[in-house]
């Protein structure tokens, strides 16, 4: 599961990076909608909200980037997104227009499931699924909440920080992801950290899914000056290793 930072560089680009890398053998794409104060993100995707911000972008654009994607793809989309946007334009109405656009389910990082009541019914309304974040400090009597609330899948954060390559991840890692898997039916997908090839494939022994992200908005930042096609192969020829290493 990519992460790619939605209009950054523009719009056009993103519909072309989504569809790259479905081609290039990726199952699902995170698409990160542009936020002022991103807690969980660390330097290359806050750099790159801070593009999408500066350009003029909003959360308009990044929706009818999906809806071009759904003209031409059916890849499963769960859009990053802060509670702080959801609740300014309204939980009802965010995620109606998200539904419409073709998102198929939020991640909300700062939106404890304890009080995600009026967002889980909205979305819940829309078809939306919301998926919450485990952590490897998250207690135990936290845990059954966290699992019972999210949906489609579990999000566990690799890290005790923020987003950003790794040049090694955790030893416990496994032990943590399979203690989760212990508790659920639901996928337990990992991210934060994750930054190639190696690390996937060694996640994917223990993990139903493998997030990859500011690895690849790094390189999409490398490509931004270039036509949209030319900044999709980038990501794709950078997602192929990835994905052979993670489904040899």
């Amino acid at each position: 599961m990519p992460f790619v930072t939605a209009c950054d560089p523009t719009p056009e680009a993103t519909v072309e990076i989504v569809l790259a890398l479905e081609k290039a053998g990726s199952d699902v794409v995170e698409l990160g909608i542009a936020y002022s104060d991103p807690i969980a993100d660390g330097p290359v995707i806050q750099d790159s909200y801070a593009r999408v911000i500066g350009s003029g972008r909003r959360v308009k654009d990044a929706l009818a980037a999906v809806a071009a994607i759904r003209l031409r793809s059916e890849i499963p989309i769960a859009a990053m997104v802060s509670y702080s946007i959801a609740w300014k334009i309204g939980p009802s109405r965010f995620a109606k227009d998200a539904s419409d656009a073709g998102v198929d389910a939020l991640i909300i990082p700062d939106l404890p499931p304890e009080e995600a009541g009026e967002m889980l019914a909205a979305a819940g309304k829309a078809g939306l699924g919301v998926v919450f974040l485990v952590t490897p400090v998250t207690e135990q009597t936290r845990l059954k909440t966290i699992v019972e609330a999210s949906r489609p899948f579990i999000y566990y954060v690799s890290i005790v920080g923020t987003t950003g390559a790794r040049a090694a991840l955790p030893p416990e890692l496994a032990d943590g992801v399979r203690a989760v898997k212990k508790t659920t039916t639901k996928p337990v997908v990992v991210g934060f950290g994750v930054s190639g090839p190696e690390q996937a494939a060694a996640v994917a022994g223990f993990a139903d899914g493998v997030i990859v992200g500011s690895a690849f908005v790094k390189v999409i930042s490398e490509h931004r000056g270039e036509p949209a096609r030319d900044v999709a192969r980038a990501a794709a020829a950078f997602a192929r290793p990835i994905v052979a290493a993670v489904k040899p």
